[in-house]
């Protein structure tokens, strides 16, 4: 055993109480008898048995090399003041080694194709990204973090990030930390709008935004960003027929988004895993929420008899995404076109392609309708934001505008009711 570990065994011969508040395991420990001894640590604590060096010798007796080990930590200095700053260093060595074992594995594997072998990696080094978080409260903390954010709420002060649109943050309190949203719509509908100006509202606001795309590459969702910040038409800047002054309304709107904490991958052909992986990455440098458009393109890590355990799967991986980096994560997905038979296209739950396991990971569904996409005679710039699940609040219809020359979405409320 190091000098950390030793500290940790010492500290808490001396303050019994003192194991039970580390999230410290067995496997941290760098040598078996470390091991082996902090088992019987955790054992005890787990059977209200006390712990000291005469009852600990005793445990160990018939394990003379165990107990030759124990003897060496009693002979170190440690003070159950510090047992944390002892833990935390304890696991630091641990999380080494564990990547030395890791690159280890990749110098080794010659025959495992490499793609397969990338993702292998990246799981193992994730598996430990989360090593510090303490999941478990007693009910004191529990109750003083609840009463902490009623406080803040009823203060005035919005617990979620602010989505950007004033009617949407009434109806949910904006995008919460852990949350999973599914923004559901058929083709045409403005999903993609919707996500990038989620993802433009957020970024101007100061939050660390990343935005994937697997279906629109990169230029693309540049061009649909400068036509909505500079306030003219797409088709304007795909035909290059911009007046003088909209292409310095253009130049002026690119430099101004130029300077937002926003981040685009284009991943056309990649999987799930490698967008979560990469989003991972973009958290350790400061990730707030993250935008996936959309789930029904986006390619499985492994092949599925069935595509709806896919997609199922795939969402399951987004939620814990959420909940893992305590952040935000919006997925777009498609709807079935089976809506297109019934006379009132509104959209369902029952809607939601491969719906089941969508519907049970996701914390929030919205579904996205805008009439004159199936009625000539429907005012175009009429839209609804249909929140059909919200587990925290309350569903309902959002009115909101749709304008389509600069794929933007914009409150509605006000105009909709005059």
């Amino acid at each position: 055993m190091n000098q950390m570990e030793q500290a940790v065994i010492v500290s808490c011969m001396i303050d019994s109480d003192a194991a039970a508040t580390l999230d410290l395991a067995a496997e941290h420990f760098s040598t078996e008898q470390g091991q082996i001894i902090w088992d019987h640590v955790l054992r005890a604590v787990s059977m209200g048995d006390p712990i000291d060096g005469l009852t600990m010798q005793e445990k160990l007796r018939d394990k003379p090399e165990v107990l030759q080990a124990f003897g060496a930590a009693m002979n170190t200095t440690g003070s159950p003041r510090n047992i944390q700053w002892y833990a935390d260093q304890v696991k630091q060595d641990f999380r080494r080694r564990e990547l030395k074992r890791v690159a280890n594995l990749v110098i080794s594997d010659t025959d495992t194709p490499i793609d397969e072998l990338t993702s292998k990696v990246m799981s193992e080094i994730l598996r430990h990204e989360s090593g510090g978080k303490r999941a478990d409260l007693n009910a004191s903390q529990l109750m003083a973090r609840t009463l902490e954010r009623i406080d803040s709420a009823a203060s005035g002060a919005q617990l979620g990030l602010k989505t950007g649109w004033r009617s949407l943050d009434k109806k949910l309190g904006g995008w919460h930390k852990g949350d999973l949203t599914i923004v559901a719509g058929r083709p045409g509908m403005g999903k993609s709008a919707f996500g990038m100006n989620a993802a433009l509202n957020a970024a101007k606001l100061g939050a660390n935004v990343g935005f994937v795309s697997v279906e629109m590459d990169a230029v693309s969702l540049g061009m649909r960003i400068a036509a909505s910040e500079a306030g003219v038409s797409i088709a304007s800047l795909r035909t290059g027929t911009l007046t003088t002054q909209e292409f310095d309304q253009v130049v002026r709107a690119s430099n101004k988004v130029a300077k937002l904490p926003l981040r685009i991958l284009d991943a056309p052909s990649w999987t799930m895993g490698q967008i979560i992986r990469q989003c991972h990455a973009w958290h350790r440098s400061g990730l707030d929420f993250v935008i996936i458009d959309y789930l029904q393109r986006t390619r499985p890590d492994k092949d599925h008899d069935r595509h709806d355990l896919a997609i199922g799967q795939m969402a399951k991986d987004c939620k814990t995404m959420a909940s893992v980096l305590e952040m935000p994560v919006m997925l777009l997905s498609q709807l079935s076109r089976n809506l297109e038979s019934r006379q009132d296209k509104r959209p369902q739950m029952s809607d939601l392609r491969e719906s089941g396991q969508i519907e049970q990971e996701a914390d929030n569904i919205i579904m996205l309708y805008r009439e004159s996409v199936y009625n000539e005679a429907a005012d175009d710039s009429e839209a609804e934001v249909l929140v059909e699940k919200q587990r925290q609040g309350p569903i309902g219809m959002i009115p909101m505008i749709w304008e389509g020359a600069r794929s933007l979405w914009k409150d509605g409320e006000q105009t909709w009711n005059n």
